[in-house]
């Protein structure tokens, strides 16, 4: 297995740094349940939010500070959208306004180029940035940007399907963000590289809290929709933290294609973690076998399904209980293609 060696380790910081960042898709009774929540259920969990005396966010603004190791509020969170839906105008938009709080809309292009029936329009757009809405990328034609078509390197992929898209962007949004949601949250560690090097901070769909030492082109998201969104459940979430896994431990996605399932290891200072707790569980198969030992301070994890991944979609999910309170996650993302 292949692991990131460009970026330097940041030191362990406290739990207040930390962002728990929310996905949506539709916020709808008429779109597919898998991608959605009710305009009811999106009230609710705004509500969840208030309650729990959150505070709300700019994506962007709180990713860097979060990185760069600047503290956060207690408990902060923000709140983003993929794929530019109209439901997203007309209920999610003045409901955030009302409350004052900022979101984050990432633009898949083509489908608002071709005026499709359940995507806004570049005049909704535009609206929508006027209100103080961030704006990103999505890419052009929603792709699987690890299916890079015969005969294409990954440069000339990205800029068919990302670097166009931002240009296209840049046209109708002046103000657009240097921010991109993967399709589907999928990547490659070559992608990822491509994207640092172009400056952009980049979201999957894996879940877990965004910490110090999360990867900036390999930023966690707790999907909200679905079969996400129980209240009870997106509490829990709410209020957890980023278990402190050091960057260069991310492993590749793609080594599901020869080892499935896979084994995946890492390792992290025991601190404010009950680290003898610590289970993991796989998409699909629930907890799976965990093991753990302390040496000198750091807690060493072994964790594997029993059987193999299925589906082109999937990933280890491992939570610790906090001695403070509320669970650490960590979550780590496979593809099959």
């Amino acid at each position: 297995m292949r692991y990131l060696l460009f970026l330097l380790l940041i030191p362990l910081l406290s739990p207040a740094h930390a962002l728990v960042v929310l996905q949506y898709h539709h916020i709808s009774t008429e779109t597919p349940a898998i991608t959605s929540v009710s305009p009811q259920q999106f009230i609710e969990h705004m509500d969840l939010l208030s309650e729990l005396k959150l505070e709300v966010m700019d994506l962007e603004l709180a990713t860097h500070k979060v990185l760069a190791g600047e503290p956060l509020p207690d408990n902060a969170v923000a709140i983003s959208f993929d794929d530019a839906y109209y439901s997203i105008y007309e209920h999610a938009l003045p409901e955030l306004q009302k409350r004052g709080w900022p979101f984050t809309v990432f633009i898949n292009t083509q489908a608002v180029d071709e005026k499709n029936k359940l995507i806004m329009s570049w005049e909704q757009i535009q609206k929508m940035e006027k209100a103080g809405v961030a704006l990103a990328n999505h890419s052009v034609s929603h792709a699987h940007l690890t299916d890079i078509p015969a005969g294409l390197s990954v440069e000339q992929w990205l800029e068919q399907e990302i670097w166009q898209a931002q240009r296209r962007l840049e046209e109708k949004i002046p103000g657009v963000r240097k921010m991109l949601a993967y399709p589907y949250g999928e990547f490659t560690f070559e992608i990822a590289e491509h994207i640092i090097k172009a400056g952009y901070l980049a979201y999957g769909q894996q879940s877990g809290p965004l910490g110090p030492l999360s990867h900036p082109a390999a930023l966690p998201r707790f999907p909200a929709s679905g079969i996400y969104a129980n209240p009870e459940t997106l509490k829990t979430k709410l209020l957890s933290k980023a278990l402190p896994v050091a960057t260069t431990q991310l492993v590749s996605p793609l080594a599901i294609q020869s080892d499935n399932p896979p084994q995946l290891k890492f390792d992290f200072p025991v601190a404010d973690i009950r680290w003898q707790q610590i289970q993991c569980f796989a998409t699909g198969a629930g907890a799976i076998e965990t093991q753990v030992e302390e040496k000198d301070g750091r807690a060493f994890v072994t964790t594997q399904a029993q059987a193999a991944l299925t589906g082109k979609r999937s990933r280890y999910n491992c939570t610790a209980p906090s001695n403070s309170g509320g669970y650490y996650w960590y979550s780590q993302p496979w593809q099959r293609f």
